[in-house]
């Protein structure tokens, strides 16, 4: 049967399982654990809140993030595969702070060629676009890489 990837803003509080395996136990961890490491205690610990039957992240030390996710959807079944949570941290920057795909979507994956992290990004990206003042997206997991955002 033909699947679709989706990308949400809200996830329902039933697959509050599968988002915490996506973003706290995600397989592919080990690949930026240094960098997890330190995004954490610079910004805080994401933590899973449930509000009128709704999933929503929130992260201590910053008020205000926003959460994008990237949903499997497959005969009437759907499944988040990858996730972001991000926060526009001064006026001219939007900062991504957590990511998370999952291992059949990301590098060696059965579904890689989706390019589940990239289409998020490219989400994120519009937003920059749309928000008046941002000039650049940051990873936070690569404090030493922006990604400059056409203004206009």
């Amino acid at each position: 049967m033909a699947y679709r990837i989706t990308v949400k803003s809200r996830l329902p509080a039933a697959m509050q399982g599968q988002l915490e395996a996506l973003l706290f136990f995600n397989e592919c961890q080990h690949r930026i654990r240094q960098e997890i490491e330190a995004t954490i205690e610079r910004y805080g610990l994401p933590e899973l809140v449930e509000a009128d039957g709704y999933l929503t992240l929130r992260v201590a030390g910053v008020p205000e993030v926003q959460t994008l996710y990237a949903v499997h959807e497959e005969d009437g079944r759907a499944r988040p595969v990858g996730v972001v949570v991000y926060v526009r941290d001064s006026f001219e920057r939007i900062t991504v702070l957590h990511v998370g795909v999952a291992a059949d979507y990301a590098h060696g994956g059965a579904y890689a060629n989706e390019h589940v992290l990239r289409r998020l990004m490219q989400q994120i990206r519009e937003v920059a676009r749309r928000t008046a003042g941002i000039r650049h997206v940051e990873l936070a997991y690569r404090q030493s890489r922006q990604l400059r955002v056409a203004t206009a």
